[in-house]
């Protein structure tokens, strides 16, 4: 599925103020934009030794549910990162 990049950049920046859950594939965020549930996923950690950025995995509507795809750039992948982290971060 292809987005406009606008809407992927609303996307991952609203990512970075979700709340984050941690399932068995890892650490994802369910983003309300547009009147769809957009489903962000961490880059998985030491699965490959080459660095994997942030990604758009599903978009979910009322029609049903859509494999997305779309991968951030590294700095939206950094910084969802650092928001994710900052929010499972125990003080």
């Amino acid at each position: 599925m292809t987005i406009a990049a606008a809407h992927a950049n609303a996307v991952f920046t609203a990512a970075t103020a979700a709340r984050w859950t941690t399932t068995n594939l890892g650490r994802v965020a369910h983003v309300r934009h547009g009147g769809e549930t957009w489903t962000v996923a961490l880059p998985p950690m030491g699965a490959d030794p080459q660095p994997v950025k942030a990604e758009i995995t599903w978009r979910e509507s009322w029609s049903g549910a859509d494999y997305v795809g779309v991968h951030a750039t590294w700095l939206q992948t950094i910084e969802i990162v650092e928001a994710a982290a900052a929010a499972t971060r125990v003080l």
